[in-house]
């Protein structure tokens, strides 16, 4: 039901379907209606999906809908006409059981099949509380604690913090060709052309020219591989068209009296 050309995303195109159905149904109409309301924010989408369900019982139409949300079950409960009903699922193998348990709501077993494939209780229980608004009360032996898995997930993620690692003041910077870069003393930013020399000094370029500085004096901006693809052809960038255009030629074919003259 989705469709590019008519801006039409999961729930907009679910939205065309039901609007479709409260124009057409009656007390003829079966309706079976999966997951009413989903694809959209959950509170908009709750709210959508009751005031639906109310108009078309209104209708008379006979409605089999399925959810998620526990406020269109507490509406199912209180509204005359309607009946709760439950999937069994076994939370030991993991599998539903395909039984049908009618006159309860159920509830949802996402926390407890976390639990059983072995999310972090401390995990668990911070998400409980966000959702329920209360403690909850998922534990695991002291041993399984002690499990590498079990501390990596508790573990603090520093991974791409943004923060440029410290050089230790021993170390000299070490930049790459293509490497932008920020000199220090004007703010301007670079690309590293070659280098270092035996002092430590980078040619780069600043809008076309080239200049030479210390590494002292050049502070890394963004890195080479995070600009340019592997296989980047930098003379693109730091030798003129003239340039590139004879060492076209000759990459091709050798040509009498054409000289490729190397540019600093």
């Amino acid at each position: 039901g989705q469709s590019i050309e008519e801006n039409l995303s999961t729930f907009s195109s679910r939205l065309v379907n039901l609007i479709d159905i409260l124009r057409e149904a009656n007390d003829h109409s079966l309706l079976l209606l999966d997951e009413i309301g989903s694809g959209t924010d959950p509170g908009e989408g709750m709210g959508l999906a009751t005031a639906i369900l109310d108009k078309l019982s209104e209708k008379g139409a006979t409605i089999l809908a399925t959810t998620h949300y526990s406020e269109m079950k507490e509406y199912a409960r209180r509204k005359p006409g309607f009946m709760n009903g439950a999937m069994e699922f076994d939370l030991e193998t993991l599998k539903p059981t395909y039984r049908l348990h009618l006159g309860t709501s159920g509830r949802s077993q996402a926390f407890d099949i976390a639990h059983k494939l072995g999310l972090h209780p401390e995990i668990l229980n911070q998400a409980y509380s966000i959702t329920y608004k209360q403690e909850g009360d998922f534990q695991v032996s002291d041993q399984k604690l002690k499990e590498a898995e079990y501390k990596r997930q508790a573990a603090v993620n520093r991974y791409r913090r943004g923060k440029t690692p410290r050089v230790p003041a021993t170390e000299k910077p070490h930049f790459q060709m293509g490497d932008n870069v920020i000199i220090q003393a004007t703010g301007e930013t670079a690309i590293v052309y070659k280098g270092p020399d035996q002092t430590g000094n980078y040619v780069v370029q600043v809008k076309g020219e080239k200049f030479t500085y210390n590494h002292k004096r050049l502070k890394l901006h963004i890195r080479a591989e995070d600009l340019y693809p592997e296989d980047y052809d930098f003379d693109i960038i730091f030798k003129s068209k003239e340039y590139r255009k004879v060492r076209k030629q000759l990459d091709r074919k050798h040509v009498e009296g054409l000289i490729l003259e190397e540019e600093d």
